[in-house]
């Protein structure tokens, strides 16, 4: 690469967060302290220039998203960076989201660049506490889909998830309660909960002075 993306500390945080956070957690996280008990989880947000020759008008960036195949759980089917639980042979959380990529999208960690974490999503209702890891793809290849995991997928450009241009979406709870919740709605791909979250705070990194091209 001509160029390095990087993030100059500190990140935006919580503060980030929060703003595509629904408003009935907005309290609960401000002080929240995941519990000992939480599921280490690791995702990728995978970065890709629009082109070889730009390569510091970052919001045209695009991040990879995919939409979770339908099973008996608390994410099914919802729109999510590749990732999942790590296991006993995962080495740290970086090589959980590296394997969980290349299992469920065909991503070769060969291909990509590690920049660094973001700040970690505590989801009480599947007890995950969930860590960010930005990679940028060095040599983006074609996605190869895990159908039993992968109903499709989409790159996005970062520009797209100005928190400012979110909307207020109504969501059903698992308990059967129906809640409002930000989100931002583009080419049939709802994005919300801690997904949302985590762009909000890429988005405010990419957005403000803490980045630079080295």
């Amino acid at each position: 690469m001509n160029c390095r993306l990087a993030f100059t500390p500190p990140l935006p945080g919580k503060s980030a967060q929060l703003e595509m956070a629904p408003a009935y957690r907005v309290a609960a996280l401000m002080r929240e302290i995941p519990p000992g008990n939480a599921r280490q989880s690791a995702v990728l947000v995978a970065l890709a220039p629009p082109d070889k020759e730009s390569r510091d008008g970052f919001l045209d960036w695009t991040v990879l998203l995919i939409r979770r195949n339908i099973y008996p759980g608390v994410h099914s089917g919802q729109i999510s960076f590749p990732g999942g639980s790590q296991e006993k042979k995962d080495k740290g959380l970086w090589e959980t989201a590296c394997r969980e990529a290349f299992e469920e999208v065909g991503m070769d960690a060969r291909r990509l660049e590690k920049i660094g974490p973001l700040t970690s999503v505590y989801v009480p209702p599947s007890n995950f506490l969930i860590h960010p890891f930005v990679a940028v793809e060095t040599s983006p290849a074609p996605i190869a889909a895990d159908p039993r995991e992968v109903v499709d997928y989409k790159r996005i450009p970062l520009k797209v998830f100005d928190p400012a241009a979110s909307t207020l979406q109504e969501f059903d709870y698992r308990n059967g309660e129906k809640r409002a919740a930000p989100a931002w709605l583009h080419e049939g791909y709802t994005i919300w909960g801690a997904t949302a979250m985590i762009l909000s705070e890429l988005y405010r990194l990419v957005n403000g002075p803490s980045i630079r091209c080295d």
